[in-house]
């Protein structure tokens, strides 16, 4: 009995060595914990816990409350964000081809003119049939390029077509093509390098007048058929005195304006120049080969005038013969250069016919 108290002594003031007698008391204590609540065992009588044994039910709260500690933990602390979804790929449109050699053969013919697509239309005839259209609108799909029929009255008076040629040097294309339309060049001197020109008109033998354009990466043609001096007279006098907004509205891509509200170009299908030689460069606005001058004055057409150049004297002495068919015997008032003078009710008419050029402007009376 001492022994046993001995050590239990000893390991109550130590605090840090278990002894035998130790070791045994614990084993009692489980085994009556074990019998407590049993049927027969008087519960007072059972061994009360001492220090040194551990009790079960402390040891589970203990790892209950460790549990529910690590889940609080895991519902408090902010989750580390989803990182974002990367981007849908993006398709890129892809540049479309340039015009082939093979297309370009098939839309422009020698020298300019209506190429092999165009094998069932005629300029001044009527307008093409329904499946004609259809087949050369479908070439025009196919190839990327605008292909449009101007028909009034039934007939075909203009083809107009049109490419853009896409990337960083669609220049190159548009000027490899519009070469083949005749385009001409011009120099400021005789050591500068030739530069294209932008504007210009082409008079084929068989009719047919090319009127071309290029604008950066853009190339512009109207086929027409070539108009006679009458029909240009007929249509510098037919704007004679009209408003300015409905014969700009009538015209469409053949008007431009060179001084807004002022002056500007009305186009028609006259070789106004024979040759296509540009000694200098030549502005738009001080262009006179490609069209009527036009001149607006309270917002209607007050004049109209044009010039002819490389005229022979056969050509003058012809124009002479129409201008009196059209207007009567001339008075003459100037002779340096001759200068012819017609009057009606409505216009002047005056013709300088022997100077370079030959300029004739036509005026509306107040």
């Amino acid at each position: 009995m001492s022994g046993s108290t001995s050590g239990y002594i000893t390991q109550r003031a130590s605090g840090t060595k278990r002894t035998a007698g130790q070791d045994r008391r614990c084993e009692r204590c489980a085994g009556d914990r074990g019998r407590v609540g049993a049927p027969g065992v008087d519960q007072s009588a059972a061994t009360p816990e001492r220090s040194g044994c551990l009790d079960l039910v402390s040891a589970r709260a203990i790892l209950g409350m460790m549990i529910a500690g690590s889940v609080a933990v895991i519902l408090v602390v902010p989750r580390r964000p989803e990182p974002p979804a990367k981007p849908a790929p993006v398709a890129r449109a892809l540049e479309r081809p340039w015009l082939t050699r093979e297309a370009a053969a098939q839309i422009v013919g020698p020298a300019g003119s209506l190429g092999p697509l165009f094998s069932d239309v005629e300029l001044g005839g009527l307008a093409p049939a329904p499946v004609v259209r259809t087949r050369i609108a479908e070439f025009a799909r196919a190839n990327g390029i605008d292909i449009d029929f101007e028909v009034i009255d039934g007939e075909l008076v203009a083809v107009r077509f049109a490419v853009t040629f896409g990337g960083c040097c669609g220049y190159e294309g548009a000027d490899a093509l519009a070469r083949r339309f005749g385009r001409p060049r011009t120099q400021s001197c005789c050591g500068c390098t030739p530069d294209w020109v932008d504007d210009w008109t082409v008079a084929l033998e068989d009719g047919v007048h090319v009127r071309g354009r290029v604008r950066v990466n853009r190339v512009a043609v109207r086929w027409e058929r070539t108009a006679t001096m009458a029909e240009l007279l007929d249509r510098a006098e037919s704007v004679i005195g009209k408003a300015r907004a409905r014969v700009r509205a009538s015209a469409g891509d053949h008007w431009t304006e060179l001084e807004p509200g002022h002056r500007s170009l009305l186009e028609v299908s006259y070789p106004f120049a024979r040759a296509s030689d540009f000694g200098f460069p030549v502005k738009l606005e001080a262009r006179d080969d490609l069209g009527l001058q036009v001149v607006v004055e309270h917002g209607r057409i007050a004049e109209v005038s044009f010039v002819l150049r490389d005229v022979d004297d056969d050509a003058v002495r012809e124009l002479l013969t129409v201008l009196r068919a059209r207007w009567g015997q001339p008075r003459i008032v100037g002779n340096e250069p001759k200068t012819f003078a017609w009057r009606t009710p409505a216009r002047s008419i005056t013709a300088e016919l022997d100077g370079f050029p030959t300029r004739i402007v036509i005026r509306a009376l107040q």
